[in-house]
């Protein structure tokens, strides 16, 4: 799935990680992918109609260049729609839900049962959880503490994190974080346990929900 390109340029190898983000529609993946890599935002996005993708180069710690590719699915597909080309080609995964919407949050188990399904099933890829729209704090159904339940029994346990593609708030921190799972996983001999590569700029503590 992952694999090294080359920059044509310099000859140099790049590290190219694919990302996929899940979730039912209106809760903000199109404008995760565009606050990480642009850094805008807007109320005026027109949903997504079958699979876009955004990249962006980051740089880790050990100056190892990644190219980031992060595919944005369309929420009106139906679980049981989703190509599995997709899942296939990703090596990492956000699945993603409103925290202002009950039937989003209700829907991540139909989505990790798809991740399941059409996954290869010798190979657990690096997945995060977000719970969006934090800016609409006074609108909640979901309280932070169902989110971190989700997570810690779901998908072998992963990592946790609200966010505001509003005000930015852990939009960075939360995709960097699954970034550097990809590249740990990945990249090859480069690292051994206890050597984890984080990306420039992630340095705030993530929550471990497993």
């Amino acid at each position: 799935m992952s694999k090294k390109i080359i920059n044509k340029n310099n000859k140099k190898k790049i590290f190219l990680a694919n990302i996929i983000t899940l979730g039912n529609g209106q809760v903000g993946k199109t404008s995760l992918i565009i606050k990480y890599v642009d850094n805008t935002f807007s109320l005026n996005y027109i949903q997504t109609l079958g699979m876009d993708f955004k990249i962006k180069m980051v740089k880790l710690q050990n100056s190892e260049e990644i190219r980031v590719k992060l595919t944005d699915t369309a929420g009106q597909e139906r679980f049981g729609s989703l190509s599995s080309n997709y899942l296939k080609k990703a090596n990492g995964i956000i699945l993603i839900y409103d925290i202002t919407n009950r039937e989003s949050f209700e829907a991540l188990n139909n989505w990790a049962d798809e991740i399941k399904e059409k996954s290869k099933s010798d190979e657990a890829r690096p997945i995060i959880l977000i719970g969006n729209k934090l800016d609409l704090e006074g609108n909640r159904c979901i309280s932070k503490e169902e989110g971190e339940n989700f997570a810690k029994n779901n998908c072998g346990g992963i990592n946790f994190y609200e966010t505001s593609c509003k005000t930015g708030e852990n939009v960075e921190n939360a995709i960097n974080d699954l970034v550097s799972q990809v590249y740990n996983k990945y990249s090859g001999n480069y690292l051994n346990e206890g050597n984890n590569i984080k990306i420039n700029g992630n340095n705030e503590k993530k929550k471990k929900c497993c």
